[in-house]
């Protein structure tokens, strides 16, 4: 967008050694995630990252963009995940990372370069941990009578139960009426909710037994293993026509991640500056909640517009209004920019707000391994200052 040129990193595509004694992979940044998990699956291994793009994406991608799958409950996200990483920088120089995360050896140049979106430098080479393939995989599903419910059945998981299910998707009353029933046929009212888990057969029929001892002590309505079951075999479903989301609807995902304290307000906050903001144009907001952790949860929140303008630089400017509102509004209530699509050009303009009399620091970081300029330049909302 502001010059430079596309290093294309497909064709670095092989896997270098899997090591079983560690559980660790190392591998090309340009593998495809599809095919690296039945290498693994091979060998009685799994990464358990199960992104919607897992078909087309490559796991430089998920390192690059902090990338989180279906599974990140119990597995983590890329951030998460990742060892050690080979990377060249703005200058040319090859370096490494300490080949382990976990240390005291001052400040991590790992964790700098995840999430970096190619701003810093090239990823080459990434080691990272896998898992061995689960005995066993549960799931159940669960209908809430409204989404604060919902959440406080996840949190109870996470925090008081210290449960490590493999995934807890909350969908809201909309998200439930207008996604679920299409994709899964189910005909709710209230708020589904998909609950597994995996791993030895002991451990896992323990902890389903405790997440269901917690939802139905909120008034979750069981709706069986068979219904959970149909969720994850129809799970990409959700992201292909005739299913997902498409012209000449206007959407957007707005997604954040915040602390429990804050989630049940945020998602109230944008509800209302999408919905009441834009009732001019009939906008529709629609949430679900499909990463948790000890501290938190993530909404992967969306916004409708039914009918759009025809005129395409109005609806760019409807779409760009919309999305500024609504990552201003998570903002403004304790909630970040974003959990795991990373922020791009899309969003890096709001970067500043962001981080607030931090940037300048993030800023100078950028400046000193990239002083020319030259790695995306633009992105993050990173200036030139050279």
């Amino acid at each position: 967008m502001y010059g430079g040129i596309i290093v294309d990193m497909k064709k670095m595509d092989r896997i270098i050694s899997i090591d079983e004694e560690s559980f660790i992979l190392t591998a090309q940044p340009g593998i495809n995630g599809y095919r690296l998990e039945k290498e693994l699956n091979k060998k009685g291994f799994t990464l358990g990252h199960y992104p919607a793009s897992v078909y087309g994406a490559t796991l430089g991608g998920y390192i690059a963009a902090r990338g989180a799958g279906t599974l990140s409950t119990k597995y983590g996200k890329a951030e998460d995940m990742i060892i050690s990483l080979e990377a060249v920088s703005a200058q040319g120089e090859i370096f490494r990372t300490l080949p382990v995360p976990n240390h005291a050896c001052g400040p991590s140049l790992l964790q700098l370069y995840v999430g970096s979106e190619g701003t810093l430098g090239i990823i080459t080479e990434i080691s990272i941990k896998i898992e061995p393939l689960p005995q066993i995989r549960k799931f159940n599903a669960f209908l809430f009578k409204d989404v604060r419910d919902g959440l406080e059945a996840g949190r109870r998981m996470m925090t008081e139960k210290r449960l490590r299910p493999n995934t807890i998707r909350l969908y809201d009353e909309s998200s439930s009426d207008r996604i679920v029933k299409k994709v899964l046929g189910l005909d709710l009212k209230g708020c589904y909710m998909v609950v597994g888990a995996e791993g030895a057969e002991a451990q896992v029929l323990l902890e389903m037994k405790q997440i269901e001892e917690v939802c139905v002590a909120l008034q979750g309505r069981e709706l069986g293993p068979e219904s959970g079951e149909h969720w994850w075999n129809h799970r990409y479903d959700f992201y292909f026509p005739p299913f997902n989301l498409m012209l000449p609807e206007l959407t957007g995902t707005v997604e954040t991640t915040t602390t429990y304290d804050k989630i049940y307000s945020i998602h109230l906050k944008k509800k209302e500056a999408i919905e009441v903001g834009f009732k001019d144009w009939n906008a529709k907001y629609i949430a679900h909640f499909s990463h948790w952790f000890p501290w938190g949860v993530m909404t992967y929140d969306r916004f409708i517009i039914p009918v759009p303008p025809e005129d395409p630089e109005e609806a760019l400017q409807l779409h760009n209004a919309i999305w500024a509102k609504a990552a201003r509004t998570s903002l403004a209530h304790g909630g970040i920019l974003n959990d795991h699509h990373g922020i791009g050009f899309k969003l890096g303009w709001l970067m500043p707000e962001q981080y607030g009399t931090a940037w300048p620091i993030m800023q100078s970081i950028k400046d000193a391994l990239d002083p020319a300029g030259i790695m995306n330049p633009g992105k993050f909302g990173f200036i030139k200052r050279f």
